[in-house]
């Protein structure tokens, strides 16, 4: 009686733990944020961001209770062209200097499908926070073949509106697109052990 008492008592006890979200933390180099941009109406010019840091809160019993916070910095970006790369991250666009981070904190979670959800929250860019909405597909989730840890891969796009982040206000219409559209390919990294499912 004593064994199933103590039993029943683990059991219960163990249970919000199991409930509880895991956080998943940004492997920087398997994680991808890229953008592009209209140029002139000629061409559409692609970048990247190469430096991520974020954690990710999975919450498997319920999705809406997920969350995230993650930032790039702007040093780090990408533009096949060292000239272009310094002229973005300069004080006409996005002012690196003084505002060295791209940030996203969550404040939604919407599930619309059993792997994908709505997440919206405060996007900050260039000093400016507005909310931002990604739409987010869970790609897989389990045991990653190199590591071996309790992994999760993430696909997420959405776009900005440049001038309500006071990125080129001063430029005339029509020459750089005004939506930017983003891309991020994310994967991040469980301390947990690795979920297996129970033996029968």
């Amino acid at each position: 009686m004593n064994r199933m008492i103590l039993a029943a008592v683990l059991a219960f006890a163990a249970a919000p733990a199991l409930a509880a979200p895991v956080a998943y933390t940004l492997d920087p180099a398997h994680t991808q944020t890229t953008f592009t941009v209209d140029r002139f109406g000629f061409t559409t010019i692609m970048g990247a961001f190469t430096a991520a840091e974020g954690t990710i809160w999975i919450d498997e019993a319920d999705p809406a209770s997920s969350r995230v916070e993650a930032f790039v910095t702007v040093a780090s970006l990408y533009a096949g062209d060292p000239t272009r790369e310094d002229h973005v991250k300069g004080p006409r666009w996005l002012n690196g200097a003084v505002n060295p981070t791209i940030r996203f904190v969550s404040t939604k979670v919407v599930p619309t499908g059993s792997t994908t959800a709505d997440v919206t929250g405060d996007f900050t860019l260039n000093g400016v926070t507005r909310p931002v909405t990604f739409k987010v597909a869970l790609n897989k989730i389990g045991k990653a073949p190199g590591s071996g840890k309790q992994s999760a891969g993430f696909t997420i796009t959405g776009s900005v509106q440049r001038r309500d982040f006071g990125i080129g206000a001063a430029l005339p219409p029509g020459l750089i697109g005004e939506t930017v559209d983003i891309r991020i390919e994310a994967l991040g990294v469980s301390a947990m052990p690795v979920l297996t499912p129970a033996a029968t």
